[in-house]
């Protein structure tokens, strides 16, 4: 302890003390005021206890606090976060300690709203102008000034002022949940925050530390019902979001409620002010706010003009949810990602015409043996089962990164932008798919249900096609027509997956060792004929393992068609014939043979006729 002779705190004799008493009516859960004194003569604790022992300031009265040292007063610091007002030293263990706690309090700990009122009783060691400046504290007394009236007045207007700066501070912190909510605000979760942002300004203007909710009722919104839920709460209530607005209110102030929303107009009583309020769709709302003493005329005039905007903010969040159901409604026919890929970004701006020219993979797909299907069910059940297939095998397009262009009765045309491997892969998996939907509906179908795919890769073209009342998205090129043509060769080899020349060389190696050449096939209106690919990853064990088989002796095979070379393409393919005579692909392509060799006989003979 540092010694100095006129460190004592005298009070002057005065008859005449401050009133104690601001004539509020104090809040059951109002705790006392916290002011934390420091220094280290106990005689001043003692004298200062005894002079705001009787003190209280809006019904509120003091709790004190004792520290001794300046590392003591940074440890009890770091426990209360609600210390109103530090009356603090200068002169304790060292000669500057209660300025060097005066710095961290304010640099360190980051704490503006407590009021410092600094104490000395060695002017000359701190000098007032200096500390004043070059420190962030809030009054500076002489202990040989201060006598009781003194010390009661500079609490009361410390405490004063850290009321107000906390009302600010609430305030501000209400205002910064609305500006963040507001970019989302018809989020539901953004716009509970940004009503409970609102409540906390109200109850921060009105008084201090108020319990308020917003409750609704027969509204969709947030699954409203007919019981009033809360949507927003502050104070006691802002645990009990979403419960029923019963389970929290007197029995009087609920009944108060109910009626305040069946009538549209505002109820006060003593302890609680509540508002009705409704917005377009009939849904019913009110606000609902604790006080401690009712309303003045300015205070009822916020919560009205509350009351409106809350109303204002739910029929803008009903009208952008309508909104939200209409843009999604739209997506089902002409989905987002088939814009994205032709560029659209506003769907208010396309024209007839509109298109982008772009490298893509393109698939077809086919339920084989729909017709059959078709005969053994009515049409409402044809109907329901097509679109259970479709469901069924269109989420391993978008898996895949693709999307669909169109639907095609019981087919369907889908573009896949990243090219090659993923068109393969979504048709890989719209097999599986099929076979799974196939097991599901085992038991009431005549046959098993099975999908054809074909793929190939090339530029298309993109964009809106129709009149200006009626306007279609597709993608159209001769590239579209090759995967179809392709698709439809499934039949003929009896496969699942077809793919392109192209789309073949950009596989990967893995795909490509469970892929097998079928030769070069003529495409109406393209000059040049188009190599043919089976991916049999798809298959069953047995099948794949014997297809892998015919790969390198295949290979041999399609060079023999290239070069017209028809009989020695049928020698090698008697062969494989033999060995496997259950593939039907072989049994194609040795067809094909035979009829080309017609065809080269019959021209002979013609020849030799003329």
């Amino acid at each position: 302890m540092v010694e100095h002779d006129d460190d004592a705190l005298l009070f002057a004799d005065e008859d005449e003390q401050l009133a104690t008493s601001e004539g509020a009516t104090p809040h059951a859960d109002d705790p006392p005021w916290r002011v934390l004194v420091i220094d280290d003569e106990p005689e001043v604790h003692a004298i200062t206890r005894l002079a705001l022992a009787d003190l209280r300031i809006e019904g509120r009265g003091i709790e004190l606090l004792s520290a001794y040292t300046g590392a003591e007063a940074r440890t009890l610091l770091e426990g209360n976060d609600e210390v109103a007002l530090v009356l603090l030293d200068v002169v304790m263990e060292s000669e500057h300690a209660g300025l060097a706690l005066a710095r961290w309090i304010r640099e360190e700990r980051r704490d503006h709203l407590v009021r410092i009122v600094l104490r000395t009783g060695q002017p000359g060691t701190a000098p007032e102008q200096q500390v004043m400046l070059e420190y962030d504290i809030n009054d500076y007394r002489a202990k040989t000034e201060l006598t009781a009236k003194r010390l009661v007045t500079t609490v009361v207007g410390a405490l004063r002022s850290y009321r107000d700066l906390c009302v600010i501070d609430a305030q501000k912190r209400g205002l910064e949940r609305v500006v963040l909510a507001s970019a989302t605000l018809f989020e539901r979760r953004s716009f509970e925050e940004f009503l409970r942002g609102l409540l906390d300004q109200i109850a921060a203007l009105l008084r201090p530390r108020q319990s308020a909710m917003f409750v609704q009722v027969s509204g969709r919104l947030f699954g409203g019902g007919d019981r009033p839920r809360l949507l927003a709460g502050t104070g006691r209530f802002r645990e009990y979001v979403g419960e029923p607005a019963a389970e929290h209110l007197e029995e009087a102030a609920f009944r108060d409620l109910n009626q305040a929303i069946r009538t549209q107009h505002a109820i006060h009583r003593e302890c609680y002010t509540v508002f009705g309020l409704c917005y377009r769709d009939r849904s019913c709302a009110a606000v609902y706010i604790e006080t401690a003493s009712p309303l003045s005329t300015w205070e009822n005039h916020l919560l009205e003009v509350f009351c409106h905007n809350a109303a204002v903010a739910l029929d803008n969040l009903r009208l952008h949810h309508r909104q939200l159901e209409l843009l999604a409604a739209f997506e089902r026919f002409v989905p987002k990602r088939l814009l994205g890929l032709a560029e659209i970004v506003d769907v208010t701006d396309a024209h007839v015409g509109d298109h982008i020219q772009r490298e893509v993979a393109v698939a077809f797909a086919d339920l084989r043996s729909f017709t059959r299907l078709a005969e053994a069910l009515s049409p409402g059940e044809t109907f329901d089962f097509i679109n259970e297939f479709f469901a069924a095998i269109v989420p391993a397009i978008h898996d895949h990164g693709g999307v669909v262009d169109k639907f095609m009765g019981d087919g369907l045309m889908a573009l896949f932008p990243r090219g090659a491997e993923d068109a393969v892969s979504a048709g890989l998996a719209m097999i599986e798919a099929t076979k799974a939907f196939a097991d599901r509906r085992l038991l009431d179908l005549p046959l098993l249900p099975r999908i054809a795919v074909g793929v190939h890769r090339g530029p298309i073209i993109l964009g809106l096609v129709g009149a200006a009342d009626r306007l279609d998205f597709t993608g159209i090129s001769d590239g579209v027509n090759v995967a179809a043509r392709i698709e439809r060769l499934t039949r003929d080899f009896d496969a699942d997956l077809l793919i392109s020349g192209p789309i073949y060389a950009d596989l990967p190696e893995a795909l490509k060792a469970q892929s097998r050449p079928l030769g070069a096939t003529e495409i109406r209106g393209k000059d040049r004929e188009v190599e043919i690919y089976e991916v049999f990853a798809g298959d069953a064990d047995d099948d794949r393992a014997n297809k892998a088989a015919t790969r390198e002796p295949l290979k041999v095979v399609a060079a023999a068609l290239r070069d017209r070379r028809w009989q020695d393409a049928r020698d090698l393919l008697s062969d494989l014939r033999r060995r496997w005579p259950a593939d039907h692909a072989l049994e194609s392509l040795d067809r094909h043979c035979w009829h080309q060799l017609l065809l080269r006989r019959g021209r002979s003979e013609r020849g030799l006729a003329g």
